[in-house]
């Protein structure tokens, strides 16, 4: 007698999941990140955006604007300011914004320091940065693994 209440069990679980019986079959929902996780990824994507679209454009000390140029920390300047963040404008303060960061644990939209702090980079992707070099040069990518040995200090702006 079990055996054939197993089976009646068995067919009437498999009859309720499948589709156009009337009944919904359960279905799995991943839970919801947390909103601020999700709105800082939203940012740093902003961010790292505005960056990506002065790919070319001249590198002039002193300004940050797209028709003018940029210089290091004038890009950086203008990426946050395209999202509402202000930050100091020369990469000496903005050396001591946000929090430390070890090269380990960089993220896009963290900011990467180089020269013992006089040069500042934009982090967009665990690979690349984007930097606004020297006179002479454009902004351009730069590979992450290169800027190890120069490595000075990283801020997280963003948390």
């Amino acid at each position: 007698m079990r055996r054939p209440l197993l089976i009646v069990v068995l067919v009437v679980t498999l009859a309720a999941a499948v589709p156009g019986n009337g009944q919904s079959a359960p279905v799995w929902r991943p839970v919801p990140e947390s909103t601020h996780a999700s709105k800082v990824r939203t940012l740093a994507r902003e961010v790292v955006e505005f960056a990506r679209r002065q790919i070319g454009i001249p590198y002039r000390y002193g300004v940050s604007s797209r028709s003018t140029g940029f210089d290091c920390s004038g890009l950086v300047y203008a990426a946050y300011r395209s999202i509402g963040k202000p930050i100091p404008r020369s990469s000496w303060e903005q050396l001591h914004v946000g929090r430390p960061v070890r090269f380990a644990e960089l993220r896009a939209g963290d900011l990467l320091f180089t020269e013992a702090g006089g040069h500042v980079q934009l982090v967009v992707s665990k690979r690349a940065v984007i930097s606004a070099p020297q006179t002479g040069e454009r902004v351009t990518y730069v590979p992450l693994n290169k800027l190890r040995a120069h490595f000075a200090g990283a801020r997280r702006l963003l948390n």
